[in-house]
């Protein structure tokens, strides 16, 4: 697990932005990738279940339901850490004032 994190961050970093939009995104998706743990045991939790559910299930419709949850996660993810950033910048202008 931990060689697919690097290989991972290793893969955002080799992207070269088109935008200020798509420099900015790339940075929150590296921050979330240092700070967020991959190997936990809420994940292998999960890993299980997936293991369990292609017994019975075709591994396509598996990889694609793991597909769309890790997408929405990410999307959620970066949502938070963007909000996250408004409010500490809303705070440093409330205690500047």
């Amino acid at each position: 697990m931990k060689k697919k994190a690097e290989s991972q961050a290793t893969t955002y970093k080799s992207r070269k932005p088109k935008t200020h939009i798509e420099t900015d995104r790339r940075y929150v998706m590296e921050r979330l990738d240092q700070s967020l743990p991959l190997v936990t045991e809420d994940w292998n939790r999960v890993e299980q279940m997936l293991n369990l559910l292609t017994e019975f299930a075709p591994s396509g419709m598996v990889t694609e339901l793991a597909n769309a949850i890790a997408s929405y996660a990410d999307d959620q993810a970066r949502r938070g850490y963007v909000l996250g950033q408004e409010d500490l910048v809303r705070e440093l202008r409330r205690r500047v004032a």
